[in-house]
């Protein structure tokens, strides 16, 4: 496999091709390209029902690599098995990758992932955060943010907020499991999933990395903007990239002075109805964890 450094050395094949039912302006699958980019043909997919399950259409598929559809629950649970299977047949250099949404990872499927996690068991799990549960119609996670409008926490004379709840610390919650790697990563920024990806494949063990993966029809931005959605997100410390190896921490990406996080709410139709007040408090929380998080306090942040 080769090392990825810079735009030039991202190999121009693609194993997973278009046509597919993804919508357009869709992060987690050019999440998938990413993944496939960096771990090559000798990769197992293991995708937990979600949005990324409308990618193959049975009897066909839009994978050149053998790809599992499994249910919401149990993406750990089957990469486990995979895991397991390979290393009685003494095949080596396999990767095996459960790609999942966070539906799937901090909520229905939290079981399992935390049981393969305590094992040990060999295998990479990306979590395509697209904050909701995206394909059966825009519900409430506990990867929802803080003020999102989703279609279980309208906004109505009752409730002028969206979502009243603060986001699931998940990085902390799989990082307290005492694995050896865990990351996030932003669509945004190819070249940093990436190399967190090929780091991954060359540690024994499991391996997690939180991708933030804008969505289009569920956060409301034009099609065209996932990029510069994704690294909004990043630049106004919303989504920090960070990743704890064998539990030290390390700061990725510090752009300096932050943005205003104003100027990334703005994008999207799902912060629309925020009061100032709102704002002013999602800019409080991001400010004190920015503060932590330069110090290394991973774990108070």
């Amino acid at each position: 496999m080769k090392e990825i450094k810079t735009i030039k050395d991202i190999p121009k094949e693609d194993l997973i091709v278009g046509g597919s039912l993804a919508c357009q302006g869709c992060g987690a699958i050019l999440g998938i390209k990413l993944v496939l980019k960096a771990l090559g043909k000798n990769t197992i997919m293991v995708n937990s029902s979600g949005c990324m399950t409308l990618v193959p259409t049975y009897p066909l598929t839009s994978f050149k690599i053998p790809w599992i559809h499994v249910a919401i629950e149990n993406g750990g649970a089957v990469a486990s098995g995979i895991s397991h299977a390979l290393e009685m047949k003494g095949q080596k250099n396999v990767n095996v990758v459960v790609y999942a949404g966070d539906g799937a990872t901090a909520d229905i499927g939290f079981q399992s992932l935390s049981g393969a996690l305590d094992r040990g068991d060999d295998f990479i799990y990306v979590c395509y955060d697209n904050q909701s549960f995206g394909n059966t119609g825009v519900q409430r996670s506990s990867e929802t943010p803080y003020g999102a409008y989703t279609t279980t926490t309208p906004t109505g004379k009752n409730s002028h907020v969206g979502n009243p709840k603060q986001t699931k610390p998940l990085a902390k919650i799989i990082a307290a499991h005492g694995i050896p790697y865990v990351a996030t990563a932003a669509v945004g920024y190819p070249l940093d999933f990436i190399r967190k990806l090929q780091k991954a494949s060359k540690i024994k063990g499991p391996k997690f990395i939180h991708l933030l993966s804008p969505c289009q029809p569920g956060w409301g931005y034009e099609t065209h903007d996932t990029i510069n959605t994704g690294k909004l997100a990043v630049q106004t410390g919303f989504w920090p990239l960070y990743e704890m190896e064998n539990g030290k921490f390390m700061l990725n990406m510090n752009p300096g002075k932050l943005k205003p996080v104003e100027e990334y709410l703005k994008t999207q139709v799902r912060f629309r109805h925020l009061e100032k007040k709102n704002v002013m408090l999602i800019q409080q929380k991001i400010n004190e964890r920015w503060e932590k998080l330069l110090k290394g306090n991973f774990w108070e942040s």
